[in-house]
C-alpha cells in the first residue's frame, strides 16, 4: 500500500510539473506574440498631447509624411527618433493603448526672442533656431536688432552659432527671471556703439540705454527704481532712461 501511494504521488507530482511546465512555455509564447502584435496596427489612431505652439494635427501629419504608419509594424523608438528630428520637439514619449492606440507627449521649444532680419530669424531659450511659423503674432517677445544676421550663424534646428546672441539669451533669461514684468513689456534690443544695449519697451515706447557694462546689476536698480515710484508713475511715463553711468537714472519725462 504505501508503494501505491508513493507511485500516486510521484504521478500527481509529475502532471503538475509538466503543467508548469507547458504554463511557462504558454507565458512565453503570449509574450512574444504580444511583443510583436502590439507593433501592428491597421489606421492606428494617433493622439498627441502637450502641442501648444503648433498643433497635434499638424503633428500628425508630419508623422504620417514621414513614416509608414497606414499599414502599421511601428516601434516606439522609430516614433521617437522621427518626432526628435523635427526642430520644434525638445522632448517626446510614446506609448501603446491595445488594439489600436498610440499615445504621444510632446514638449516644444517654445519662440523666445526674434532676430531683426528677413525673413525673421526666431530662437528659443537655449537658443535653437526655429522654423518660422504662421501665429507668430501670437508670441509677445522681443526683437533683436543691430546683429549679425549672416546665414550660416543660423542653422535651422541648431544653436546659434553668434556669440553675441548667446549671450543676449542668456541675458534674457536672466532679465526674464529677474524682472519679469519688463521682459514682457520688451519690444526690442538694439545693439548700439560698441555693443551698447538699448531696451525699447512696447508702451509709448519707452527706451531705456543701459551701456556695455554691468547691464544685469543696472536692471536691479531700475527696478529698484521702479519700486521707488511708488505706483505714482510707471518707467513708461518717461520718454528715455539712460542708465549708462553707474547708480544714476537720468530720465526724461513725456
Amino acid at each position: 500500500m504505501p508503494s501505491k501511494k508513493k507511485n500516486n504521488y510521484q504521478l500527481k507530482f509529475a502532471v503538475v510539473r509538466v503543467f508548469n511546465i507547458y504554463a511557462i512555455f504558454l507565458v512565453i509564447w503570449l509574450s512574444f506574440f504580444w511583443a510583436e502584435q502590439k507593433y501592428t496596427f491597421n489606421k492606428p489612431i494617433i493622439i498627441i498631447k502637450g502641442a501648444l505652439v503648433l498643433s497635434d494635427s499638424y503633428y500628425k501629419e508630419y508623422l504620417l509624411n514621414t513614416m509608414d504608419i497606414e499599414h502599421g509594424h511601428l516601434e516606439l523608438n522609430n516614433i521617437l527618433d522621427e518626432l526628435y528630428k523635427h526642430p520644434y520637439i525638445e522632448a517626446a514619449r510614446s506609448s501603446y493603448r491595445y488594439p489600436d492606440k498610440i499615445f504621444i507627449e510632446i514638449s516644444e521649444r517654445v519662440p523666445f526672442a526674434i532676430v531683426n532680419n528677413s525673413p525673421m530669424i526666431m530662437l528659443d531659450k537655449n537658443c535653437f533656431v526655429l522654423p518660422n511659423i504662421d501665429n507668430i503674432n501670437n508670441y509677445n517677445i522681443p526683437i533683436l536688432s543691430k546683429y549679425n544676421t549672416a546665414p550660416e550663424l543660423y542653422p535651422v534646428g541648431k544653436q546659434a552659432l553668434s556669440v553675441k546672441i548667446k549671450d543676449t539669451i542668456s541675458w534674457l533669461k536672466a532679465l526674464n527671471h529677474r524682472y519679469p514684468d519688463l521682459y514682457h513689456n520688451l519690444s526690442e534690443i538694439t545693439l548700439a556703439n560698441e555693443d551698447e544695449i538699448i531696451l525699447v519697451l512696447a508702451e509709448h515706447p519707452t527706451k531705456i540705454m543701459l551701456g556695455n557694462k554691468n547691464t544685469l546689476y543696472k536692471i536691479e536698480v531700475l527696478k529698484r527704481f521702479e519700486e521707488a515710484l511708488d505706483r505714482k508713475k510707471n518707467i513708461t511715463d518717461f520718454t528715455y532712461l539712460d542708465m549708462r553711468y553707474n547708480n544714476q537714472v537720468i530720465v526724461k519725462e513725456n
